[in-house]
């Protein structure tokens, strides 16, 4: 057997088990977002229809039923006057307890531009009571006490194709194009 047909075989096959088992190649990123209920203690320019919310991009999604402390690929926390992202963050927090279905259902996060402001925050942990809260770099405030707010996962769409499957089947049509040219040369 000549040399270009066993590399063919093996890129063949090398092709086929990336195409079988993509996902394996790849993390697949996940997004959760948080809703949180309308403020109803504000001062400044902060009214009761603000609200936090988040953005929190993982590199994978949470395990089931686990605490876990999370460094986010990329966040963005909202309080209706002022957003706070991984950009222009000076500090940061996430941690998130989920259920068997890994459900959120206890959470802190929060994230400052400064060591005291301005900031932003929301929290369902006990024996913590829940709470969203802003704060300005003035410190007026809008917050609300024991009712909080909704996370969600936003649907990962896994790449269907990985960067090997693509480079193979790529070696591949060039295997098989040199191999025409040298049958025409040969």
């Amino acid at each position: 057997m000549k040399v270009l047909p066993k590399i063919l075989l093996a890129l063949t096959g090398v092709a086929a088990l990336s195409l079988a088992y993509p996902a394996s190649v790849q993390a697949v990123p996940t997004t959760y977002m948080y809703t949180g209920n309308h403020f109803t203690d504000v001062s400044g320019p902060y009214t009761t229809s603000d609200f936090v919310t988040a953005m929190v991009t993982l590199a994978s999604p949470l395990p089931p039923s686990a605490f876990t402390s999370v460094t986010p690929l990329a966040f963005s926390i909202s309080d209706g006057v002022q957003t706070i992202t991984n950009l222009n963050a000076l500090g940061a927090g996430f941690h998130f307890t989920t259920d068997a279905a890994a459900h959120i259902t206890l959470w802190l996060a929060f994230a400052s531009t400064a060591p005291a402001f301005p900031q932003i925050g929301t929290g369902n942990s006990l024996p913590i009571t829940a709470m969203d809260v802003g704060i300005d770099v003035f410190g007026h405030f809008g917050e609300v006490d024991d009712n909080p707010g909704v996370w969600r996962q936003v649907t990962a769409v896994p790449d269907t194709g990985s960067t090997i499957s693509l480079m193979t089947l790529t070696l591949m049509a060039l295997g098989l194009v040199a191999r025409r040219f040298q049958r025409a040369a040969g």
